[in-house]
């Protein structure tokens, strides 16, 4: 079954925090589990800290360390990605799609690696229609409409930084709100696509301090 949650790996041993239920369950160190330990590792800034994952597995029973009991572990049978920046979100809750600070983690399927040092690209909509963020490398403002599940952005204006690692992440930000479509809020998750259907970016809603 497909399985979301929150991976973490130290002194040799992960934990797989269940995102529906939020449930924790050892990982077995089987079938897929050296892909997704190797991505994880490769995706950390901070050692041992969770990391959203996403795979095909099942819980299963298996022996435990000590004695003739049994445990439930997760079997990662097939690693499908990992999400730096992106978590579970609160659950039960479903965010705003106005007055949140809405947090770029993915542009299309790939995830949006930032440095820790680094800010991280958001946007904010204002229920007057103004858009107001920061797109890796300029602070961004502009318009947007949207009614139903239908969604569009106006021209943006931007600060004028030259940045020598931004340029990048800031152009393709500003070519997914240009082809965004249509939008759907998922929980503390927004997604944009865009008229053929296809995920253009996916952003989640900052934490209240």
């Amino acid at each position: 079954m497909l399985m979301r949650g929150m991976y973490r790996y130290m002194a040799d041993a992960a934990l797989f925090e269940e995102c529906l239920t939020g449930r924790r369950f050892p990982v077995a160190q089987e079938a897929d589990n050296v892909a997704l330990e190797r991505a994880y590792l490769d995706a950390l800034h901070d050692p041992g800290a969770p990391v959203l994952v996403s795979l095909e597995g099942q819980i299963a029973e298996r022996p435990a360390m000590e004695g003739d009991d049994k445990v439930l572990l997760v079997v990662p049978e097939r690693f499908i990605g990992v999400w730096p920046g992106e978590t579970c979100g609160a659950r039960m809750t479903t965010a705003e799609l106005t007055g949140s600070i809405w947090r770029l983690t993915r542009l299309g399927d790939p995830p949006v690696i930032v440095a820790e040092s680094e800010r991280r690209p958001h946007l904010t909509l204002a229920a007057d229609g103004r858009l107001a963020g920061f797109d890796g490398c300029n602070r961004m403002a502009g318009s947007y409409q949207a009614s139903g599940r239908s969604i569009a952005f106006g021209q943006l204006a931007s600060t004028k930084m030259a940045c020598i690692d931004g340029m990048e992440l800031e152009l393709a930000f500003a070519g997914a709100l240009d082809r965004a479509r249509r939008f759907n809020v998922v929980g503390t998750h927004l997604d944009l696509f865009g008229a053929d259907g296809e995920l253009l970016a996916r952003f989640e809603a900052e934490a209240a301090p």
